[in-house]
Order: structure tokens, then C-alpha cells, then sequence
């Protein structure tokens, strides 16, 4: 009799996949708390979200099957499974951009459902006595906010440069741990924007504002336009854009010091430019400046404890070879071969 199947769940698709399962039953409860329809649009993303997690990992179990004897040379998952293993290892990418997306429109008022805004300013007000993105107004410069807006961009270029030089120059190990943490952080920061909705100075104090944010260079301000398109409605609190690359700054400090020394004058003129540029509120910086590192030591203590979840399917499979079982990714510690 074969052993029953075993489907190897990552540890960050397992993350992943909670924040879908629970932002779902909660959609459920509260829109029947409140008698309204589940419009299929809250679930559009999650749905494909939670397929995509586990239809990765199943054609990953089949392309994975080593097979022996002659039919070996004409395996097609032998050809396929290098490819599909760099297509596995980066879907972490394309899975956070999901958890995102996944509260667009009115999402982020599902458990509270008023903007935050006044709470925001009234911190900033108590702990520094202004608004800081109005203060900032007397050092706004054409040259500093084209910077500014270059450094904000630069968040979407900040996590792809650290993770190909650990894909290329560390263990797999060391790949996948900063993909768990940015997972952790994500997951982390999206529920701050659910429990603090907040749309962010530029509209609530866009009266105060009287230097406006001009620059030289029409590709920044393409940019920005761009970017401000594809954000979602409310994500203030906390700031991702501090988090996630104060996150990936740290993950470069414990894999190349002279990566981190590189990125670090992007790295700060990004925090200083999410304030300037009238995105978010200082507390939303300070809140980002708490939750990275706290998020970097709690998913690598998980990542070190289980890398990968397995889950007991009902399909059987061959019993593995013991040069197989002592094989594999269970060595996270090495890289690859």
C-alpha cells in the first residue's frame, strides 16, 4: 500500500494563504452583519488568490516526481522543473501584490468604517507639535522633489535588488527568509489599513498647502501619477513603503554589508520622502520604523521552526528513496545545487 500524498506547503504561502482565509470570512460576517450582499467583486482576488497558492504547490508535486529507467530522458517535468522551481521561488512577488489589491475600493472600511484622519493628525500634533508635511513645505525645491519623487518610485526597485543578490549569491534559505518576512510585514501593514483607515495629507490637508510640488523632470512626474493610480484608496497607517524597505535593508545588513551601505541614501531619502511628498503622516513613518524590525525577527524565528508545511492529501504517492527523504529542501541551510 503507497503512503497517502503529501502536498509541501512554503511557509510563506502559508501566511499568505491565512490573511486570504481570514480577510474572507471577515468580508463574509460583516457584509451579513450589516445585510449586505457579498458583492462577487470583494472576493475576485481572493478566490484566484487561494487556487493560485495551491495549484502552484500541486504542480510543483507533479513536475517534481523523479522517474527512473528509460522513460527518464523523455520526462517532461525533468526539462520543466528548473524553470518552474525559479517560477515557484518568486511568486512571493506577485502573492503580495494580490494581498494589496485585495483591498481595493471601500475594503479598508469593512471594520471601521470612518476615516482616521483626524487621530493621525492629532498624533502628529502631540508628538511634534505641526504637521510635518506642511513644515516641509519651506525646504520643497524643484531639484529636491524631483529626488523625492525618485526615491518614493524606488520602493518598487528596492525589494527585486536585494532578493536577486540573495538569489544569486546566498543559500535558496536566505531568499526565502526575506520572502517570508516580506509577507509577515505586508500582512501586518494591510491590517493596520483595515483597523486605521486613512486617505493621507495631501487631501485632508490639502487647504494648508501652499508651495506646490513642482519639479524638472516629466518622467518623475509621469511617475507619480502613475503611482498614485495604482494605489489603493487608504494605506496610511502604517506606512508599507517604510516597512517593507526597512525590512529588505535589514535582510541586506545580515547578507552584504556593502549592499546595505549602498542602499542606504536611497533607503532614508525614501522614508523622508513618503512625508515630504504629502503621502503619509509622520506617526505612519514612525508605526513602519516599529513594525519592520518586529516583523523580521517574528517570520524568521517561524522560518527557522518550519520552512515548509506538510498537508496530507488524498491522492497516494510513491514512497520516497531514502537518498530522496535525506535530500531535497529539507537542507534550507545549503544552497542550491
Amino acid at each position: 500500500m503507497p503512503d497517502k500524498g503529501m502536498l509541501s506547503l512554503r511557509l510563506e504561502d502559508a501566511i499568505a494563504l491565512a490573511f486570504f482565509g481570514i480577510y474572507l470570512a471577515v468580508l463574509v460576517i460583516f457584509r451579513g452583519a450589516r445585510a449586505e450582499v457579498l458583492n462577487p467583486a470583494d472576493v475576485e482576488i481572493i478566490a484566484p488568490a487561494i487556487l493560485l497558492l495551491f495549484g502552484k504547490e500541486i504542480v510543483h508535486s507533479l513536475v517534481s516526481e523523479k522517474r527512473s529507467g528509460p522513460e527518464a530522458s523523455a520526462d517532461l517535468g525533468a526539462f520543466v522543473r528548473p524553470f518552474w522551481e525559479i517560477l515557484r521561488d518568486w511568486s512571493p512577488f506577485f502573492v503580495i501584490l494580490l494581498m494589496y489589491y485585495s483591498l481595493w475600493g471601500n475594503a479598508t472600511h469593512l471594520l471601521v468604517t470612518r476615516d482616521r484622519d483626524a487621530m493621525l493628525m492629532a498624533w502628529d500634533q502631540k508628538l511634534f507639535g505641526c504637521q510635518p508635511s506642511v513644515a516641509l513645505q519651506r525646504i520643497v525645491r524643484p531639484k529636491l522633489t524631483a529626488w523625492m519623487e525618485f526615491t518614493y518610485f524606488f520602493h518598487v526597485l528596492n525589494i527585486p535588488i536585494v532578493a536577486c543578490f540573495l538569489y544569486l549569491r546566498r543559500t535558496r534559505a536566505r531568499f526565502r527568509e526575506m520572502m517570508c518576512g516580506a509577507v509577515v510585514v505586508t500582512f501586518a501593514g494591510l491590517v493596520g489599513y483595515v483597523l486605521v483607515p486613512a486617505i493621507g495629507p495631501m487631501y485632508t490637508l490639502a487647504g494648508e498647502f501652499t508651495v506646490p510640488l513642482n519639479q524638472p523632470i516629466e518622467v518623475f512626474s509621469r511617475q507619480a501619477a502613475f503611482m498614485d493610480f495604482a494605489r489603493i484608496q487608504r494605506d496610511c497607517f502604517p506606512s508599507l513603503h517604510v516597512g517593507l524597505s526597512f525590512l529588505v535593508w535589514l535582510y541586506a545588513w545580515r547578507n552584504s554589508k556593502r549592499l546595505f551601505w549602498i542602499l542606504s541614501p536611497l533607503v532614508l531619502s525614501l522614508w523622508f520622502s513618503t512625508v515630504y511628498l504629502r503621502y503619509h503622516y509622520l506617526v505612519d513613518v514612525l508605526a513602519g520604523l516599529v513594525l519592520a524590525p518586529l516583523c523580521y525577527l517574528v517570520s524568521n524565528w517561524m522560518f527557522k521552526r518550519c520552512g515548509e508545511i506538510r498537508i496530507k492529501t488524498l491522492a497516494p504517492t510513491r514512497q520516497a528513496a531514502p537518498s530522496e527523504a535525506a535530500g531535497g529542501e529539507a537542507g534550507l541551510g545549503r544552497g542550491r545545487q
